[in-house]
């Protein structure tokens, strides 16, 4: 685990390989007995040395990917439990269409990405409404266990099945379902169905030394994912097949543990590390290459044991030897050292807010977004306590719960963080307790979910409140209404009784057009529905969710809902979600989407497209100097220059940091080069801030441009042009590379 600096670990193995060269020198004339013990002890300390470097490694890998899955399978759940409440709402109110259900499962299906549906049952198990449904009669799925399951349930609950196969794409998927009910009873079921592949993408993302290993398996080790970069087999969906010494091991402890054996899917010997989802009936392991950290080892043994046989002949040549043996150890270890390091950068780019804590409750290790959730950077926040950004607890109430914690503990609570900036946040923060190299480390991964209770807290409000309108409707006479109708179209107390229905209407043509199509309606369907704009008093539009049903032959019933909002909301939540919310720039989603669909265009009309990656150049110097929102302003200005150099088909994107990525479309070859350098030119011009002060910044570009003889998709020509890039800084060269 990258828990102590490499660095100073290389410097203790220098220190203590000197030592042992004055030590050799000293003890040059010792017998051979001597020299044998000292051998043996030299090559059992070095290997349980390897061993436990295996170990940890794995330990940190699997400790990373049970929090990324177990997130990911949270947020899944949080979803699914908060459209079950809106979807058993609208069943409670007899107003739920087929369109309305469908709205909802379609709006909530875009809060999740990668997933393969959002579906919904009747109580029959027909899979009535949803994303992606097929043609024809609907699906069934009353057969499926987690259907039974669910409809037993004594208590609402949501259920993983899977893998299985889908009856609707045909892909192996993982199925969370929930039990809906209506009046007390089984209603049906709303499940979402996620592709295993899902799985391996994410676990695609983790850079991974040839051999090594992630696997998802359900409890029942039946195989979700796996990615294993040089293998010969990546193991089929639903395989079971392990070895015996997992076996032997989860049988000890089946939540956590390593082990060391041939793994069944490829035969590969792997130190694997196993950890089980604390909600989840699912086990993430982490194997890495025997190989990669024995055969330095075994190189040393063979030499140390050559140089101790001609120790017997002379003194001097085997103590010159061994410690040349000694020297390449520390080169071993400066190896594992930046392994160590590498480790320590996939920690850093986690998706949530990873961070670990020692027994003191000082913060020594954490992800980049941990500290862009708390609004504060690295440096400010190693080494700081917990206390300083905590809102509710001190510092003596942390030592006190710190005191009483083991190894193996683990916690999920709800948590406020104070950012940097001194705005409070609330986090849903999961914890697990572990003992490394005899230190006490609490492992955190921490969500920002302010906005989500906050959504909560105004559907609470929205059921709690008068808000739909209700009345009675006779020869299009208004017989009867509740407050909220009056409220609605802004009339007093008993103004709407016995007016016509005319005068919530714009014009007569109108009114005219709504009564033949609902009276016509309702003479072959118990409801309508439809989504009217309609008049206030005062004359101004209002939109309406309009339901009905026909209660005689002469009188309807109707509920309304004030809609306006709404509609205005819908429109800056699909903005929001794929632009970026500083620059208004597409964000990543949004610019994958385009390059895919120029690729798609390029190769009809034998075209290129160039992926531009834009890295700014003395950006955090500005950040350092004037301060978060002089380079706001910076980023602002640099995303109005870079949209105005661009043509109009091609697609200027913001995904993080100080990084933008410019998408060249139908472009002949290198016709891309000048566009670069005329956006790189407008970039270096200065900057004059709100305050007044000047700044200038350069930007780092790498390129990457697709070619008509390879079928490369949005994502690898994003991460070729970043690696180019990235090269580019290094170089310090000025002037662009092609991928």
């Amino acid at each position: 685990m990258p828990l102590t600096d490499p660095q100073a670990f290389v410097d203790r193995s220098a220190r203590a390989r000197r030592r042992v060269g004055r030590w050799i020198t000293l003890a040059n004339a010792a017998i051979a007995l001597l020299l044998g013990a000292m051998v043996w002890q030299v090559l059992s300390a070095s290997r349980r040395s390897y061993e436990d470097q295996a170990r940890d490694v794995s330990a940190g890998l699997a400790a990373v990917a049970k929090l990324n899955v177990e997130g990911e399978m949270d947020r899944i759940d949080a979803v699914i439990q908060a459209t079950a409440a809106e979807v058993e709402r609208q069943l409670a109110g007899g107003g739920a269409s087929d369109a309305m259900l469908n709205e909802v499962l379609q709006s909530r299906y875009r809060l999740l990405r990668d997933i393969e549906a959002f579906r919904l049952t009747d109580a029959q198990g027909q899979v009535r409404w949803g994303t992606a449904l097929p043609a024809g009669a609907p699906t069934q799925v009353a057969d499926r266990d987690y259907f039974q399951q669910a409809r037993d349930a004594p208590q609402p609950r949501t259920i993983v099945a899977g893998p299985l196969r889908s009856r609707v794409s045909g892909n192996w998927v993982l199925a969370f379902v929930r039990p809906l009910q209506r009046e007390g009873r089984f209603a049906g079921v709303i499940y979402v169905s996620v592709n295993a592949e899902h799985f391996r993408q994410l676990f695609g993302r983790y850079r991974l030394e040839p051999l090594d290993a992630i696997t998802l398996r359900r409890d029942d080790r039946r195989l979700v994912a796996r990615v294993s970069p040089g293998s010969a087999a990546q193991g089929e969906v639903g395989d079971t097949a392990v070895s015996q010494e997992l076996l032997s091991q989860v049988s000890v402890n089946p939540r956590e543990g390593s082990f060391s054996s041939r793994v069944a899917v490829d035969g590969e010997m792997r130190t694997t590390t196993y950890r089980a989802m604390d909600a989840w009936p699912f086990v993430v392991y982490a194997g890495v290459s025997n190989e990669r950290f024995l055969s330095p080892w075994r190189a040393q043994a063979a030499t140390v044991g050559a140089l101790a046989a001609l120790v017997w002949l002379l003194c001097a040549v085997a103590s010159w030897a061994v410690y040349r043996a000694d020297e390449r150890r520390h080169r071993a270890m400066g190896a594992l050292a930046d392994q160590s390091q590498r480790l320590r950068a996939l920690l850093r780019v986690a998706a949530d807010g990873i961070h670990i804590i020692d027994r003191r409750g000082r913060l020594i290790e954490m992800s980049d977004s941990f500290a862009e959730m708390l609004r504060s950077t690295r440096e400010r926040l190693l080494g700081r306590h917990v206390s300083s950004w905590d809102a509710n607890q001190n510092e003596a109430a942390i030592a006190a719960w710190l005191a009483k914690v083991k190894a193996g503990d683990r916690q999920r609570v709800d948590v406020q963080h104070r950012r940097d900036d001194g705005q409070v946040i609330d986090v849903e923060l999961h914890m697990s307790v572990a003992e490394i190299a005899g230190e006490l480390l609490v492992f955190s991964t921490g969500r920002d979910v302010t906005q989500v209770r906050r959504l909560l807290k105004e559907q609470s409000a929205i059921l709690e409140s008068d808000l739909v309108g209700i009345a009675r409707i006779a020869g299009r006479v208004i017989t009867w209404h509740n407050r909220a109708v009056a409220r609605i179209f802004g009339y007093g107390a008993g103004e709407l009784d016995g007016l016509p229905a005319r005068v919530l209407y714009s014009d007569d043509d109108a009114y005219e057009a709504m009564g033949r199509e609902l009276y016509t309606a309702l003479e072959t369907q118990a409801q309508y529905r439809a989504e009217l704009r309609m008049r206030r008093k005062g004359g101004e539009a209002v939109w309406i969710d309009f339901g009905a049903a026909r209660l005689s032959d002469t009188e309807i019933f109707v509920m309304a809902i004030d809609v306006t909002a709404t509609k205005a909301a819908h429109e800056a939540l699909a903005h929001a979600a794929f632009h970026d919310a500083l620059t208004q720039l597409p964000n990543r989603a949004l610019l994958y989407d385009r390059i895919e669909q120029a690729l798609a265009v390029a190769a009809r009309e034998h075209k290129h497209v160039a992926i531009g990656y834009l890295d700014l150049d003395g950006f955090k110097a500005v950040n350092d100097t004037h301060g978060h929102d002089a380079g706001d302003q910076l980023l602002t200005e640099v995303a109005r220059r870079l949209v105005a150099g661009v043509r109009p088909a091609d697609t200027v994107a913001r995904i993080g940091g100080d990084e933008f990525v410019v998408l060249l479309t139908a472009l002949e070859p290198g016709e891309w080069d000048a566009i670069l350098q005329r956006l790189g030119a407008s970039i270096e011009r200065p900057v004059r801030l709100a305050s007044g002060t000047v700044v200038s910044v350069g930007a780092s570009v790498g390129v990457a441009t697709s070619r008509p003889d390879e079928a490369a998709t949005a994502f690898e020509l994003v991460e070729r042009a970043d690696h180019q890039m990235l090269r580019r800084k290094r170089d310090i060269r000025p002037h662009h590379r092609r991928a």
